[in-house]
């Protein structure tokens, strides 16, 4: 089963020269998928979502609103499969009824607590405001 995940990041709107927003993109190859995983500052905003959490609430290759995207990571493998089992499971993460622009738990915190579900070490970016945010 080939199975492929990125981590993505755009430039948050007004806010984009200090901050940034991080999602995941799954791929299955094998069943000719793509899914986009992210918490939104809105619950129950569109896709499907659990709370903040969402899936395919925006197309995979959407920015945020203040730029395009850009690729922070891509895993394949079997942390690639670690991530997606991890994705599928959204009422583990500790967060799904709280969202907070800062200091968090928001998007950043949401990718931060997958990778480290997963076992994934991952370096934080200065723009990635509530990425430190405790789960």
């Amino acid at each position: 089963m080939k199975c492929v995940v990125q981590l993505r990041y755009a430039p948050v709107p007004y806010l984009g020269a200090f901050a940034s927003h991080y999602w995941f993109v799954v791929f299955d190859q094998a069943k000719g998928e793509c899914h986009r995983w992210e918490v939104w500052q809105t619950r129950n905003a569109g896709g499907w979502s659990l709370g903040h959490v969402h899936c395919n609430l925006k197309h995979p290759d959407d920015g945020v609103g203040a730029g395009p995207y850009r690729l922070a990571a891509e895993w394949n493998g079997a942390q690639a499969l670690a991530l997606r089992a991890i994705l599928e499971q959204p009422q583990r993460y500790p967060h799904c009824e709280r969202y907070a622009p800062w200091p968090g738990p928001n998007s950043n915190t949401f990718a931060a607590w997958v990778l480290r579900e997963a076992g994934i070490q991952h370096p934080r970016d200065r723009k990635a405001i509530g990425w430190n945010y405790p789960c």
